[in-house]
């Protein structure tokens, strides 16, 4: 684990050996970052451990982790491998925690933005609270698309000038290495998120975590209600915020809100623009924006939505699902019956093609039991069979030695003379 000023700001990096890859994974933060080996070290032990979880199970580090993170850890892996059984398993951990734990070194709160709806949302009802607001690159975006990274970073300066927040731009690779743990958005980013804010405890005693869904929507995530809070340590305390709203809900309140009008991001195709406008995040969006009647305000999208890209609208799985029987729900809310009706439909061919796909496991699962069955009844058969055999050829045999030993004469002999003596 090291941390070092050099041209660009801070420098912190660690050596990662895991099956599948090795070398050096690192956070670039700008200058002043206030961080130190201790928040570097349980920066990167989050990282680890989901390194640990979806690899070998095996976490070592030789320097000295926050009491309360080794604590909150286990229950953060107990929730993860309850959620990923087949995929995951569990960590046996080799590292010393700390004697004692600093307190918060500042109470300032950072909240962690990309400039989407759920980002914006926290701002807007934590405007207070909030003193800076963070984007990671390399995150979302790859780090390779240089392109993208300055069109972002020119909507996010502007964004923090107009709300008046101090604005932390940190680039990493360590996604390169949790990629190979599982999958970004239902395991790994959560807690990426939560090591940027330990490396920024020298400033932020409190990190936003920006919710993704909420409270009744119980499918496993990796920012989670159950799990961000986990993450903490005596210095920094981490919370998941937003999870009482609906993303209709939050993007109705982006309506009335000047920066998320002019810099609203939620696509994550990284097409080349800064919104592509097909992409289901964005024509979800573009859908509840339109439904207030707010989507011309908006100046990062079309100002409107056709039914041909409502039809078009992938519904993949249960987080897309939950977002598109949101809008479903503000549609009919608001009379568009044009609107509702096709997302209706969409919604029943997808629980029609779920239902077909569920059944065509259960069938395919009930005719391997049958497979397995008759193999052993086939195994059965050919060992009774065998058993057959071999008794059969036993007593052939048998019959042989016996024909064999009738055909000796003294024998012959010797039973005429036994039947004589017994008077036959």
């Amino acid at each position: 684990m090291e941390v070092r000023d050099n041209d660009d700001g801070v420098l912190v990096s660690a050596q990662i050996t895991m099956p599948g890859a090795e070398g050096e994974a690192w956070y670039q933060l700008p200058a002043g970052s206030m961080t130190d080996e201790d928040a570097a070290v349980d920066a990167f032990f989050i990282i680890g451990l989901i390194l640990a979880i979806g690899s070998d199970g095996s976490l070592q580090m030789e320097q000295p982790v926050s009491k309360r993170l080794l604590y909150g850890s286990q229950a953060a892996q107990d929730i993860l491998i309850s959620w990923y059984p087949k995929q995951l398993v569990p960590a046996e951990i080799a590292v010393p925690s700390r004697s004692e734990d600093k307190s918060p070194l500042l109470d300032k709160t950072v909240s962690c933005f990309t400039g989407g709806v759920d980002s914006f949302d926290t701002l807007i009802r934590n405007e207070a609270a909030v003193d800076a607001l963070v984007y990671v690159h390399g995150f979302d975006i790859a780090l390779a698309r240089t392109d993208i990274r300055e069109v972002t970073s020119e909507h996010l300066r502007d964004v923090a000038a107009m709300t008046g927040k101090q604005l932390i731009e940190i680039s990493t690779n360590v996604r390169r290495f949790l990629n190979l743990a599982g999958k970004w958005p239902t395991l790994t980013h959560g807690a990426a998120l939560s090591s940027v804010g330990h490396l920024l405890s020298g400033q932020f005693g409190t990190q936003m975590i920006p919710a993704s869904h909420t409270y009744t929507d119980t499918f496993a995530w990796g920012s989670h209600p159950l799990l961000d809070h986990l993450w903490s340590s005596n210095r920094l305390s981490i919370v998941h915020d937003g999870a009482g709203s609906t993303r209709v809900e939050k993007t109705r309140r982006l309506t009335t809100y000047p920066a998320a009008k002019r810099h609203l991001r939620v696509c994550w195709q990284n097409t080349g623009k800064y919104n592509c406008g097909v992409c289901d995040k964005c024509v979800r969006t573009m859908i509840a924006l339109s439904l207030s009647g707010a989507l011309p305000e908006f100046q990062t999208f079309e100002s409107e939505v056709t039914t041909a890209a409502i039809r078009n609208l992938p519904i993949t799985s249960n987080n897309s699902l939950s977002f598109v029987k949101e809008n479903l729900d503000f549609a009919e809310k608001q009379g568009q019956t044009d609107i509702a009706t096709t997302l209706r439909e969409m919604i029943a061919a997808y629980e029609s093609r779920k239902k077909a796909k569920n059944s065509t496991a259960a069938l395919s699962k009930l005719e391997r039991r049958m497979s397995t069955l008759e193999t052993k009844q086939e195994r059965r058969i050919s060992r009774l069979e065998g058993s057959l055999k071999s008794a059969k050829t036993r007593a052939i045999s048998a019959e042989r030695s016996v024909r064999k030993l009738q055909r000796l004469l003294p024998i012959r002999a010797w039973l005429r003379i036994s039947d004589a003596r017994h008077g036959k």
